[in-house]
C-alpha cells in the first residue's frame, strides 16, 4: 500500500501527551519519506528550549524538523505567517514524495495551516490574534449554538452557508468581521487562502489522571530550566510581556523572579495553568471533523496512524 497522495498527517493532543515521541516513531518507520513540522507558537523562538519543550538536538538529528528556532525572542509571529511558511515547506515535501508530519501544540497554527487563513494586511496581525482569542473564549463559555446566533447578527449569509454549525467555520467568519468590519460571506473568496493538501488528523488520548500526572512530572522537570531561560531573557532587556515570554511556564517563572510568588506557589500555578491549557487543546482537537483518536503505547499508536495514511490497496 502507498501513503495517500497530497495528504499530510497532523498529530494533535494536549501538552505532555507524547506528540513528539509519536511523530519520531512514525518518521523513523517511514525513513527518509517523512519530515516533521512543528506547529507550536513558542517553539518558533530561539533560545527558549526547555520551557517550550522543544525536541532535543539528538531528536532533531534523527528526523528533519521545520519551523523551530525561526524567530528571535523579541519578535512577534502569528498564525497566518506560520501557515504561509509551513505551507511552502509542505508543498516542497509533497513534491519530493515525503510525508509532512505536523506536530500541533497550537490549535490556531494547525487551523490556519490545514483549514485556511485570512490573507490579511500585515498591520492587522495583532487585531487578528485578539479576535481569535475572543471568539474562542466565547465559544468555550457559551457553546456553538450561541456562536452561530452571534454570527447571524452580523453576517446572516454565512449562517446560511454553514447550516451544520461547524464551529471552526463560524469562528473564522466572526473573527473576520471583528477585525475588518466586513461580512465574511462577501469577502472570503478574495481574502481567504486555502491549503492545497488534505489533512489526516490524529489525537493522542490519555485517561485524565494519567495525563495530569504526566503534566505535573514535566513541570517539575522543566522548572529550573524554564526559570533560567526566563532570567536570561529578562537580563537581555526583553519585556515579560513579549510574545515569547507571555506564556505558561515563563509567566510563572518571571512572577517568582520578581518576588510576586514564592517558588512552591509558582510551580503549582505552572502546573494548574498547564492542565488548563491541556483542557483547551483537547476541546479544540475534538471539534475537528474526522478526528481520529489513538490510544495505547507509542508503537500501537504509530501503527494506527500509519494505517490511516495508507491509500486503499
Amino acid at each position: 500500500m502507498q501513503i495517500k497522495p497530497n495528504t499530510v498527517l497532523a498529530i494533535t493532543g494536549p501538552t505532555a501527551s507524547g506528540k513528539t515521541a509519536l511523530s519520531l516513531e512514525i518518521a523513523s518507520r517511514l525513513g527518509m519519506r517523512a519530515e516533521i513540522i512543528s506547529a507550536d507558537s513558542r517553539q518558533i523562538f530561539r533560545e527558549l528550549d526547555i520551557g517550550t519543550a522543544k525536541p532535543t538536538q539528538e531528536e532533531r538529528s534523527r528526523v528533519k524538523h521545520h519551523c523551530i528556532d525561526i524567530c528571535d525572542p523579541v519578535e512577534s509571529f502569528n498564525a497566518g505567517a506560520f501557515a504561509k511558511k509551513a505551507g511552502e515547506i509542505i508543498q516542497e515535501l509533497l513534491l519530493n514524495n515525503t510525508l509532512p508530519i505536523i506536530v500541533g501544540g497550537s490549535g490556531l497554527y494547525v487551523q490556519a495551516l490545514c483549514e485556511g487563513f485570512f490573507d490579511m494586511p500585515e498591520d492587522t496581525a495583532e487585531a487578528c490574534e485578539k479576535a481569535r482569542k475572543e471568539v474562542q473564549e466565547y465559544h468555550d463559555k457559551h457553546g456553538k449554538d450561541a456562536l452561530f446566533e452571534a454570527l447571524r447578527l452580523v453576517d446572516p449569509q454565512s449562517c446560511e452557508d454553514y447550516p451544520d454549525k461547524n464551529p471552526r467555520r463560524i469562528m473564522r467568519a466572526l473573527e473576520f468581521h471583528k477585525v475588518m468590519g466586513l461580512k465574511f460571506s462577501e469577502q472570503k473568496s478574495r481574502m481567504m487562502s486555502y491549503p492545497t493538501f488534505e489533512t489526516c488528523y490524529v489525537l493522542i488520548e490519555h485517561e485524565r489522571e494519567a495525563l495530569y500526572s504526566r503534566i505535573n512530572a514535566r513541570c517539575d522537570e522543566m522548572w529550573e530550566g524554564t526559570k533560567r531561560e526566563a532570567q536570561t531573557m529578562l537580563d537581555k532587556g526583553i519585556s515579560r510581556f513579549a510574545q515569547s515570554l507571555d506564556t505558561v511556564g515563563y509567566a510563572q517563572a518571571i512572577a517568582y523572579i520578581y518576588g510576586e510568588l514564592d517558588e512552591k506557589t509558582a510551580i503549582e500555578k505552572m502546573k494548574q495553568a498547564t492542565r488548563n491549557y491541556a483542557k483547551r487543546q483537547i476541546t479544540w482537537s475534538k471539534r475537528i471533523e474526522g478526528m481520529n483518536i489513538v490510544r495505547g503505547n507509542n508503537q500501537e499508536m504509530a501503527s494506527e496512524a500509519i494505517s490511516l495514511m495508507h491509500a486503499v490497496a
